[in-house]
């Protein structure tokens, strides 16, 4: 006999047990049962009316907390920066509060736990909030107790804007929980803005804010010719080896694991891009994939322009190694460029902090950067005026509009001695370096206004 038709006989059985010696004990159990039904099920609908009611109240304070805040912003305007706490984000946090601070922006900084969980955004909700900072992703990954930031904020209808620090095609695929509906976007450029639109988020919207700024902590009210000539380092060069694709050697692990077609275009589009200082990177890559007739996914396209930018930055980053270490200069960078300058003229020292960098420009008679896009006036340079020092930078698009070679600043390209030129200047120059320091210097100010637009984080946020 099998296990349930012996229950329903024992069940049975106790049944007709119950009725003999209690009587009416059956009909008295159907009734109460039938009691017991319509309580459970009135108690079922009212957890439903109270589910109901909770969503209701839910959206009642949204909607008053959205008209409160529309209300608090016709007075003055209120931006949260978030950031988690590396040295660079709080300088960059820095420059950006003290620009909306002198512009009557009430501005919060807010430094974010390191893990996912934050509870502490909760207070960047409330009605006067205009709206609500971060740097890359970091947004993106926090929670509150409840759901995640992105969509609380989005439920509130407060304004998330998210400045992509580093070319977009680098960090695109760290975003997880962002849309066009509940971000805007900051980029550096131009170039990089268009990048994104095509290439990342079609129809986001987004704004472009020139880079992260001069920091305070560069600059200097007076210079003289005396103070300059003494300064004790004759060309500063804070550049880095390695970068967030890995050194070189990976870069170039990465590009020859692929397939072909794909490997090849990358090989082609590197040896195209690596002098170009005028055109959009991405160019040559496309280029070379039409050539091969290749069609591509933005996703792999955004992973293979990363590989792409990383391989013509370590080109360069390397050449210009090549080249100042046959002089007295003194080179910042990562550990793995220290080999690089065994038995060299230049002296090399790894891992300098970016404030103890911004501080060490005011002892140096020039400093030499590089711009991860040719549109793009780096902040490197902005310091480098900030600190009275001759910059040596790329004869790039942006830089071509701004300085002239030899009075306001020293301009070079790669595929010649024009690096050696400028660092011949500075070396053993020092009345003319000066020269150009001061006619840069004088210009500071005004390549900070036109050039870095901090006031582009206002205007996207009351789009």
């Amino acid at each position: 006999m099998k296990l349930r038709d012996l229950d329903r006989r024992l069940l049975a059985r106790g049944k007709r047990f119950l009725a003999r010696i209690v009587p009416g004990t059956a009909s008295q159990m159907r009734i109460a049962n039938e009691n017991l039904e319509r309580i459970i099920e009135g108690q079922r609908t009212h957890l439903e009316m109270m589910r109901f009611v909770a969503a209701d109240v839910r959206r009642l304070a949204d909607i008053a907390e959205t008209g409160a805040r529309a209300a608090a912003q016709k007075g003055r305007a209120k931006i949260y920066v978030c950031h988690c706490g590396h040295e660079h984000d709080r300088l960059y946090a820095e420059n950006v509060s003290e620009y909306l601070e002198a512009n009557g922006t009430e501005c919060k900084v807010l430094e974010l736990g390191s893990c996912g969980r934050r509870p502490e955004l909760q207070g960047c909700l409330d009605e006067h909030t205009t709206a609500v900072l971060g740097f890359n992703s970091q947004l993106d990954h926090s929670w509150l107790p409840w759901e995640s930031f992105m969509a609380a904020a989005a439920r509130r209808r407060v304004p998330v804007i998210q400045w992509i620090l580093d070319h977009p095609s680098a960090r695109w695929s760290e975003f997880e929980r962002t849309t066009s509906v509940n971000s805007r976007f900051l980029l550096n450029t131009r170039f990089a803005e268009q990048y994104f639109h095509r290439y990342c988020l079609v129809g986001g919207s987004s704004a472009t804010i020139g880079g992260v700024g001069p920091s305070r902590w560069s600059r200097v009210d007076e210079l003289s010719a005396e103070s300059f000539a003494g300064r004790p380092i004759k060309c500063l060069v804070p550049i880095s080896l390695k970068r967030l694709g890995g050194t070189a050697a990976h870069v170039w692990a990465a590009i020859d694991s692929l397939d072909e077609p794909l490997a090849g275009a990358l090989r082609e589009a590197h040896a195209s891009a690596v002098g170009d200082l005028t055109h959009p990177l991405e160019t040559h890559l496309v280029d070379a994939l039409e050539k091969r007739s290749h069609a591509i996914s933005n996703e792999i396209f955004n992973s293979c322009f990363h590989l792409l930018e990383e391989s013509v930055q370590a080109y360069r980053r390397l050449r210009i190694f090549e080249i100042v270490r046959d002089y007295p200069v003194l080179v910042q960078s990562d550990d793995t460029a220290v080999a690089y300058f065994s038995g060299a003229v230049a002296a090399c020292t790894g891992n300098v902090s970016m404030r103890e960098t911004l501080t060490r420009m005011q002892s140096a008679r020039a400093v030499l950067s590089v711009s991860p896009l040719n549109d793009m006036i780096h902040d490197r340079t902005m310091n480098g005026l900030n600190a009275g020092c001759a910059n040596i930078i790329e004869d790039n698009l942006a830089h071509r509009g701004i300085f002239r070679h030899g009075k306001t600043a020293l301009l070079f390209r790669y595929g010649d001695d024009s690096l050696r030129d400028c660092l011949d200047i500075v070396c053993n120059d020092p009345q003319r370096a000066y020269a150009i320091a001061e006619a840069g210097r004088a210009m500071r100010d005004d390549i900070a206004r036109r050039y870095c637009s901090f006031q582009s984080i206002l205007d996207l946020a009351r789009r």
